[in-house]
């Protein structure tokens, strides 16, 4: 029974591909000559006979000569199911063309659902309702799925589904196909049509088992050479090669700054420390936080959001700091791309180049891509939730705020300050909807995208609201007491407002891009607001709203400004950097010579900056050569262990004394007959400190001192007489 269909075409080429297919073949030609008949169609079928080494060939030969509609192209050996397809396609005689496989897994019937597509398209492609195919099959066609829409952003469902309708007028147009391969032939046919502005739409098919014969293609070979063949094809078709080289050098520019030497470079401290035990306890005990690391004020604890991260890395690669730390580099590498990626599209591939040139080399951003640190991430996810708010006003879904949720309650898990992201995620939604009402334009998922946003923004928020009814609201508490202190958080609008200045002009530009030159400091803060006077877009607007909002928000924090404070913030000022390449109202020589110079000067200063001039720390090495000293010491018994430093504390040699197996015992509940103590300071006194661990091992004498690896240790023994 055929699908109703309203003729139009009154004219259809038909081909089937074959390789020893002599039990489908007679059958598929049979039935697409009822249907086509049955349409009243004019009509030809050309068999592809691609080298079969069974009766195929003989069969088709028949048929052609039984009917003249019918006719034959042979290829004296197997070339491929590439080349079988281009036979069609370049042999048809009519405008419109379909193809079937020849191995009798599609109903021809279904012809008539391309024949309605194909009136306001140019390019009609089946994908299968129900994939009738091997597991392996299934899972490479999701991979490839996904490799197409990575290379080329082509979102078909099933771009390999052997059903497809085009028009000669597209085949004529778009450079001739070349590819041998079939996951390879459809693809390169959608991506030259898809490049060259033709219409493409879906149509689905029913997919049949194969009754006869054995299938073709998929194997390992064939799939390794057609992704050699994706790759050669995308790199044809690239265009603005030397951009795109640009930007591979920027990414691997950004890369080796974060990367190099990560492990003697890294901040590996108390905190470090600290968190490395947590997560250690997750991955062995199974101890799952709902809090994450405590804030420098108030006594207020985070979410653990950024424990759960750091427990992904350190399961790859085994309770390693490195891996913490080597998981902010790349999600700093990650920051430069995402920069990249908005900039292209705001403003070009030159004013992406830019600013994600200028932020790979910002000597702020490497430090904090360098070490393991829970504010570290915030600039990606603040990005992702701007990008969330891109998608809404592009596509007009609001189920794009599900992204923005997840994003904006991530960032505030790696420091409260992100906070901030809600009230400018607020504006851009009043005025998404206040902008699409007044043009009358579509709106997708309202009400349901706002929701499902806000609830995904509560349930990754939710660990904290479970912490706080376990233990009696000490966060919110905690909360609460720093906001109506007065000493932390003020509200007084005028005073708030004159500190935005400095904010913006030292904290945000001077600090983040011009590495303190002053001179540059000037020209740069006054160049960011060109943008706000030529450019009426959506971009503009959102990074006026992230920056102005960002910065009143912070205004309202009355204590110093730490440069990790406006990671929330800090991709703002290379993004409109960016967009001066696109203003048109200006001289674009003038511009180019202008922007020429002013990178050339920042990279300067900012390489004159880069901690990578500095000698390394090497704080980890020396935390395992420290512990494994005392372990050799220690003569193999128990011992307690304290830390006297200033600025330090002592759980990052508590991690590794007990990964070397040897964790020290704690007083005074479980005092042993010798306490080691690490001396970080200039001058120390051990037995008169009075620090817990020290008091808690009661009256005590030096037995020695050393100095090792840049600090003084001492090993303590008993000493109840208190006499020297």
């Amino acid at each position: 029974m055929l699908h109703s269909y309203s003729m139009k075409n009154d004219s259809l080429s038909v081909f089937f591909p074959c390789i020893n297919e002599e039990g489908n073949i007679e059958n598929i030609v049979e039935k697409a000559e009822r249907v086509l008949k049955e349409l009243k169609i004019k009509y030809e079928i050309i068999i592809i006979d691609d080298g079969s080494t069974d009766a195929t060939g003989k069969i088709a030969d028949k048929l052609a000569q039984a009917n003249s509609n019918i006719r034959v192209i042979h290829h004296l050996k197997n070339l491929g199911y590439g080349e079988a397809l281009k036979s069609g396609f370049y042999n048809a005689k009519y405008e419109t063309i379909i193809y079937t496989d020849g191995d009798g897994q599609f109903d021809f019937s279904e012809v008539t659902k391309f024949l309605e597509k194909i009136e306001d398209n140019d390019l009609v492609i089946g994908y299968r309702i129900k994939r009738q195919d091997p597991l392996f099959r299934i899972l490479f066609k999701k991979g490839w799925q996904l490799s197409l829409w990575i290379f080329f952003g082509l979102t078909l469902k099933d771009v390999d589904c052997g059903f497809k309708m085009v028009k000669s007028s597209v085949l004529k147009k778009i450079p001739h196909l070349e590819s041998q391969r079939g996951a390879m032939i459809n693809a390169e046919l959608a991506i030259k049509a898809k490049k060259s502005g033709f219409k493409i739409a879906q149509v689905g098919v029913n997919h049949y088992p194969r009754i006869f014969g054995k299938p073709t293609g998929a194997s390992l070979n064939v799939i390794t050479k057609s992704y050699i063949d994706l790759v050669k094809l995308w790199w044809k078709l690239k265009d603005q090669k030397i951009l795109f080289i640009a930007l591979i050098l920027v990414l691997a520019l950004a890369t080796f700054l974060r990367f190099y030497r990560l492990s003697e470079y890294m901040t590996f401290l108390g905190d470090e420390g600290r968190d490395a035990i947590i997560v250690k306890n997750m991955l062995i005990n199974h101890h799952f936080p709902l809090i994450g690391p405590p804030t420098s004020v108030g006594n207020i604890y985070l979410g653990p959001l950024y424990y759960y991260m750091m427990a992904l890395s350190m399961l790859i690669f085994p309770l390693s700091p490195v891996a913490a730390a080597g998981m902010n580099a790349l999600i700093g590498v990650l920051s430069v791309g995402f920069i990249y990626y908005l900039g292209k599209v705001w403003f070009g591939r030159i004013g992406g180049l830019i600013a994600s040139y200028l932020y790979a080399i910002s000597p702020v951003n490497i430090i904090y891509s360098h070490s393991s640190w829970n504010p570290n991430p915030a600039p990606l996810f603040a990005l992702l939730g701007i990008f969330g708010f891109l998608r809404v006003h592009k596509t007009g879904n609001f189920l794009w705020l599900i992204l923005t949720g997840f994003a904006f309650a991530a960032a505030s898990q790696m420091h409260y300050l992100s906070l901030i992201l809600l009230p400018i995620g607020a504006i851009l939604w009043i005025w998404e909807v206040s902008f699409r009402k007044s043009r009358n334009l579509m709106f997708n998922n309202l009400s349901k995208g706002t929701v499902l946003g806000i609830v995904t923004f509560l349930l990754v928020m939710l660990p904290l609201v479970l912490f706080d009814l376990k233990h009696n609201f000490l966060n919110y508490r905690a909360i609460t007491e720093l906001l109506s202190g007065g000493s932390a958080i003020k509200a007084d609008i005028l005073s708030n407002l004159a500190r935005i200045p400095k904010l913006y002009f030292y904290n945000l530009i001077g600090r983040y891009m011009t590495g303190e030159n002053s001179m540059l400091q000037i020209i740069v803060s006054l160049l960011l607001l060109l943008p706000f006077l030529y450019f009426r877009a959506w971009s503009i607007l959102a990074l006026g709203i992230w920056l102005l909002v960002g910065l009143l928000g912070i205004s309202f924090y009355q204590q110093e400004v730490y440069d990790h404070y406006l990671g929330f913030l800090n991709p703002v000022p290379f993004l409109l950097l960016g967009s001066i390449t696109a203003i048109k109202k200006i001289p674009r020589k003038l511009i180019n010579i202008f922007l020429i110079i002013l990178v050339i000067a920042l990279t300067y200063v900012n390489l004159q900056k880069s901690p990578l001039k500095n000698p390394p720390n090497n704080q980890l090495k020396r935390t395992i050569d420290v512990a494994k000293f005392i372990i050799n010491e220690s003569s193999g018994k128990d011992f307690n262990f304290a830390l006297i430093a200033k600025s330090n504390y002592d759980s990052a040699y508590q991690f590794y004394l007990e990964q070397l197996g040897h964790k020290p015992k704690q007083v005074p509940f479980d005092k042993t007959s010798q306490l080691f103590v690490v001396c970080e300071d200039e001058i120390c006194d051990p037995t008169h400190n009075p620090k817990y661990e020290l008091v808690g091992f009661g009256w005590s004498r030096i037995d020695w001192m050393k100095e090792f690896a840049g600090v003084k240790i001492y090993r303590l023994v008993s000493n109840p007489s208190g006499k020297p």
